[in-house]
């Protein structure tokens, strides 16, 4: 899940690719609270993944929203 995270900042935020590591936060990637709003509605259309904004905020790192995509993925399998 984390590698389509990636894909996602870079593509659809245009963040810089050597920017992201898993212990990145969004605030140091540039990324606002606006950001978390976005990011929930682009996990729920191109994968499916509900997360909400509260979840969203709480995640720290990187690899904090990469666990809740993976723990929302396994709930729905």
């Amino acid at each position: 899940m984390y590698d389509t995270l990636v894909s996602i900042l870079i593509d659809r935020f245009r963040v810089e690719p050597e920017a992201v590591s898993p212990a990145a936060t969004p605030a140091a990637l540039g990324l606002d609270s606006l950001f978390v709003v976005e990011l929930s509605f682009v996990l729920e259309e191109e994968s499916g993944l509900k997360i909400s904004f509260d979840e969203l905020s709480e995640a720290r790192t990187l690899a904090d929203v990469a666990r809740l995509m993976q723990e929302r993925q396994s709930a729905s399998i």
